[in-house]
């Protein structure tokens, strides 16, 4: 069985690979890196967290966790941080 290796890619490459725009996923991997030191810092679990959104489910949530950016607009996340009390704030530059 032949061995894969896996390159290190920049943010810019996974958002060309993925066919996202990089701002959006920018903003929505900083938003899930807030969300989960959040949920870290309270003791919240996946589970807990999907209680506290409509629509949420625990697998969007662990998909999300796991670095899955695509499965999350960014309106969700902001109604996530939300939930957890987050004041999420935008600045154009």
């Amino acid at each position: 069985m032949k061995e894969r290796k896996h390159k290190a890619q920049t943010l810019e490459e996974l958002a060309e690979d993925w066919g996202i725009d990089l701002q959006a996923f920018k903003i929505k991997s900083e938003l899930i890196d807030i969300i989960k030191a959040e949920c870290e810092e309270q003791g919240i679990s996946q589970r807990k967290l999907a209680s506290m959104v409509t629509g949420l489910t625990q697998d969007r949530v662990s998909k999300i966790f796991s670095g899955q950016v695509g499965h999350m607009t960014i309106d969700k996340l902001v109604a996530i941080a939300s939930a957890l009390e987050i004041k999420v704030t935008m600045k154009a530059a």
